[in-house]
């Protein structure tokens, strides 16, 4: 599918970004909302961070718009994309690294045809009063915050080992989806005060209007580095921060279904390099980094730098990946819905450390997610997990088994192996020491 995008060269938004229209095929075209505004404490907002988080939000948003019921395997879409840029030549030098980074992150057909962007994109609103411009205190990362477990352990981790050097905290949410706001501005109101006001946030909205249909969004990930990327860049290159715990940025396929990118790929060492590589030869010369990369969930917790701390915000932490869908969950007030792979390794995480009191929307423990019923999707997730752990691979089978689904460094495949076999044993330990026999049966546990 062909997906135009357009800037008109006068208008802009209310939030001082130039209008920006997506066209998919012969559709009507959408509307970019990025909120440039929140951007502008940060220094000069044009400029390439700017200019490559514009291009991580018309992915997100052709992410949206394109539903993947139109290709042929109801997954893998043809997407070409007409794209205006500042420089047309360096981007397409970096093309094949952009297609390479987007293809294993969405399991999309991308293919980047770019033309040259003659106006801005920043539209700042007239000012008819004179202000005083206050400097940005000093930062020295920045780390990104969406208000799950990992990335709260991330930035105390961070803060405790650098005394005294303060933090940005760059958080993004769609305006079509207002819980990750709440998360983010919960545990901000705590972490804070903690460490006496040396964090800086950023949190800005990013979405389309009409907003779309598709629901997948595994484009996600790319639309929160590039807000980080930006923040980054413009205070200083500043090293980049992408906490997340190594089991789930591998993602190990738990069954054949799940191969490919229909396991999330977030945080995968193969995609944060192939994304390196596209944005150095843009000439941003930001560092990636994964602090957690080679923890499970439960080591992120148990090693964190600050357990008092932790401990009070644990809770009031967002884990899931199915927020919201409430329809079947036993507990509809709970936060997180307990049977999604991501609340199943944060509960294992949480109990190895005396921390697993929450009320989850199902509990999978105690047969409130039903393993037998094969009408609904809600217990696929737990019924893989079981599947899994009952295999009991060994750390040779489980480096195999990762090497087919995503590329890694040889000598780092070890190490990444024995993250996952250690992350199952803490869900067998949860098992082992809350769960119904039958279900301990079924994952094979004595």
């Amino acid at each position: 599918m062909d997906i135009h995008v357009t800037i008109d060269p006068e208008q802009s938004t209310a939030h001082e970004f130039a209008c920006v229209r997506l066209r998919a095929g012969e559709g009507e075209p959408s509307l970019l909302e990025l909120d440039c505004s929140s951007l502008r404490t940060f220094g000069p907002v044009e400029g390439p961070g700017l200019e490559f988080l514009y291009f991580a939000s018309v992915v997100y948003g052709i992410d949206k718009l394109v539903p993947r019921g139109l290709a042929d395997d109801n997954w893998t879409r043809d997407l070409t994309v007409h794209l205006p840029v500042t420089s047309p030549s360096q981007w397409t030098a970096v093309a094949d690294d952009l297609t390479r980074c987007l293809n294993f992150l969405s399991g999309d057909r991308w293919d980047f045809h770019f033309s040259r962007r003659e106006c801005t994109l920043f539209r700042p609103k007239k000012v008819t009063t004179r202000r005083t411009l206050i400097a940005p205190p000093k930062t020295s990362a920045v780390c990104l915050f969406s208000g799950g477990l990992d990335s709260l352990i991330g930035a105390i981790d961070w803060l405790e080992f650098n005394a005294g050097e303060n933090l940005t905290l760059v958080g993004h949410h769609d305006p079509k989806v207002p819980g990750p706001s709440g998360d983010q501005d919960r545990l901000l109101e705590i972490l804070r005060p903690a460490y006496r006001d040396r964090t800086r946030a950023l949190q800005t909205r990013i979405g389309m209007d009409p907003p779309g249909d598709e629901i997948t969004l595994r484009s996600r990930s790319i639309l929160f580095i590039a807000l980080g990327v930006f923040a980054a860049a413009s205070l200083g290159n500043l090293p980049l921060l992408i906490p997340e715990n190594g089991t789930i940025a591998l993602n190990v396929p738990l069954t054949p279904s799940r191969r490919g990118s229909c396991s999330t790929r977030t945080a995968h060492p193969y995609y944060l390099s192939t994304l390196q590589s596209a944005l150095s030869g843009l000439g941003i010369p930001i560092r990636i980094e994964n602090p957690l990369g080679r923890k499970t969930k439960g080591e992120a917790v148990s090693q964190c730098l600050n357990q008092d701390l932790i401990r009070r915000l644990a809770p009031v932490s967002a884990s899931c990946a199915k927020r919201g869908h409430t329809f079947t969950w036993v507990n509809k007030s709970a936060l997180n819905c307990g049977r999604c792979m991501p609340c199943i390794y944060r509960r294992a995480a949480l109990h190895a450390v005396g921390l697993d009191t929450e009320v989850y929307g199902a509990d999978v423990c105690t047969g409130e997610v039903d393993l037998d019923d094969t009408e609904l999707d809600a217990p696929n997730d737990f019924r893989a997990c079981i599947s899994f752990l009952r295999q009991a691979l060994p750390e040779e089978q489980m480096a195999s088994l990762l090497m087919a689904s995503g590329r890694l460094p040889l000598g780092d495949l070890p190490a990444y192996a024995s993250v996952v076999v250690r992350a199952m044993d803490e869900i067998r330990q949860l098992l082992r020491d809350k769960a119904t026999n039958d279900i301990k049966r079924r994952a094979g546990i004595r």
